[in-house]
């Protein structure tokens, strides 16, 4: 479960990092798919929201604050 959480956050923060900043397509496997690039920075930002949830509910909120 931590290495998926872990490449949803890799692939879809540095997508959006790479999108945002007008980079090449990279290896962020979504800038390989066909579709608008308002459709591809919004998934891009789902990437990273999920691997969030999935470090929250392996690690839980109160192990992060402290």
């Amino acid at each position: 479960m931590e290495v998926i959480a872990v490449v949803l956050l890799v692939q879809g923060g540095g997508g959006l990092i790479n999108n945002l900043a007008g980079g090449s397509r990279s290896w962020f496997a979504l800038n390989h798919v066909e579709m608008p690039d308002a459709l591809r920075i919004t998934l891009h930002a789902l990437m990273v929201l999920a691997g969030l949830v999935l470090v929250l509910r392996r690690f839980g909120w109160d192990r992060l604050k402290g």
